[in-house]
């Protein structure tokens, strides 16, 4: 199956029904087929399979246009977003080595020849390249196939109760690879987006009103700040999808009050590996595990780091592979992901897993969030530094450090603390721990 085999599927069957919205902008099925092939067709005829583009578009619905339309015609496309430096860009110009950029000034000449020159591909041809900070800071490409990506669409229906009678929100970039899988799986689901780009909450909280929306799928930085505004329930929303990051406990139980009918889920995955594991919220009170295997999925550990062997995978780093994180699996299956092997924290010769230093803080009543990483030492080489965002105002560094002594070993104390308004996240929704160990070094 190929990414872009579901939209003409659906074009046929319901040409009319609406499958993109973009504040006062919609596009139907068989619009969007039509504008795919003749962009197709445009491109193929000037640039040879397998080049790669990159697409940097401020409209959702003309990115992902855009995008299934590059797929169509063979090529590779590299989504950044529209907010990327100038610097930043020219760093990704040089390591994807593309053809062009698409954005809103590029221009599409149509001869109505929708289907002139489109070559015939199958699902080994790449189609993405995915842009992952991993574990050093700088961009990597992640190359992926059409058969890595269409062939979990299958079981995300099934597993995250997402039907062709769903509309999506979805909030954020789609240079994040989460909300491009999401967008394009309902879109070969049948179903419908409708994308937000804002970054106020009650703008949302608006959107999911007049669109009657059923499904969304956010990262929790994205959840915990909607739910601080949200002050109504929504009972026809019947999913609710977070990926990049761990939701916390209270997060868990805000949602399911305030989405009294949906399915709260969870999944782990990587660029590399794709999905990995999944957990309900709603039939697992297990909140620190990231769940059970993704269907065709075998995980394993193997000196304490996760390796995957799945279909899934990306072509470069199959059949099996391990993207470095540190994990324990419990006689029940369920997977639990303690940390990064790159971002341990090495004292004195004692390696430490922030996790569990953010476990303990995170459970203070008066902690929102805590990340933790190393910052250099002259004696130990590294030692542990937290940056914390509060819930009240009452709490001050002494009074944490009074908590971290009563509830951490000696050598699990913070050297350094800093309290903090928010937590920066980077392109996938996830603390972005590098920015701030940069700024302590």
């Amino acid at each position: 199956m190929l990414i872009f085999s579901g939209v003409f599927k659906n074009a046929e069957k319901k040409p009319q029904k609406i499958c993109m919205t973009f504040g006062k902008k919609v596009i139907t099925y068989k619009e969007l087929a039509k504008s795919i092939n003749e962009r197709a067709a445009f491109l193929a005829s000037k640039y040879r399979i397998g080049s790669r583009i990159i697409i940097k578009n401020l409209d959702p619905i003309d990115a992902i246009t855009v995008f299934l339309a590059c797929s169509r015609a063979g090529l590779i496309s590299i989504t950044v977003n529209d907010k990327i430096t100038s610097l930043q860009l020219n760093k990704v110009t040089q390591k994807v080595k593309q053809c062009c950029i698409i954005d809103d000034k590029f221009y599409f000449r149509s001869d109505g020849k929708e289907y002139y020159k489109l070559p015939c591909i199958d699902d080994s041809c790449i189609f993405l390249g995915a842009l992952s900070s991993g574990t050093t800071g700088h961009n990597k490409v992640i190359w992926r196939d059409h058969k890595s990506w269409a062939s979990a669409f299958k079981y995300q229906s099934e597993i995250f109760n997402i039907s062709s009678s769903d509309i999506l929100f979805l909030i954020g970039s789609l240079s994040y690879t989460g909300n491009l899988n999401s967008a394009i799986h309902i879109l070969n689901e049948g179903g419908s987006i409708v994308f937000s780009k804002s970054i106020y909450p009650k703008t949302w909280i608006r959107e999911m009103i007049q669109n009657n929306v059923t499904s969304m799928f956010a990262v929790p930085a994205r959840y915990r700040v909607l739910l601080k505004e949200l002050d109504m329930d929504f009972e026809n929303v019947n999913s609710i999808l977070s990926a990049g990051d761990k939701l916390d406990g209270e997060t868990i139980d805000l949602l399911k009050k305030k989405f009294p009918n949906a399915h709260i889920f969870e999944y782990y995955g990587a660029s590399e590996l794709g999905h990995v594991s999944y957990i309900d919220f709603r039939n697992n009170y297990n909140i620190e595990s990231v769940g059970k295997a993704f269907p065709q999925v075998k995980f394993w550990l193997k000196d304490d780091l996760v390796w995957v062997e799945s279909p899934y995978i990306a072509p470069d780093f199959r059949p099996r592979a391990s993207v470095g994180d540190i994990g324990k699996i419990d006689e029940k299956g369920n997977l639990y992901i303690l940390g990064r092997k790159n971002n341990t924290i090495n004292k004195g010769g004692v390696k430490i897993l922030p996790y569990n230093i953010e476990k303990v803080l995170d459970a203070n009543p008066k902690i929102l969030k805590s990340a933790v990483f190393g910052i250099k030492d002259p004696v130990k080489g590294e030692d542990i530094c937290v940056t914390i965002v509060l819930k009240v105002d009452t709490l001050g560094i002494e009074d944490i450090r009074k908590y971290c002594k009563k509830n951490l070993e000696p050598y699990l104390w913070p050297k350094e603390i800093k309290i903090v308004k928010d937590l920066k996240l980077n392109s996938s929704g996830k603390i972005d721990k590098k920015a701030l160990s940069y700024k302590k070094k």
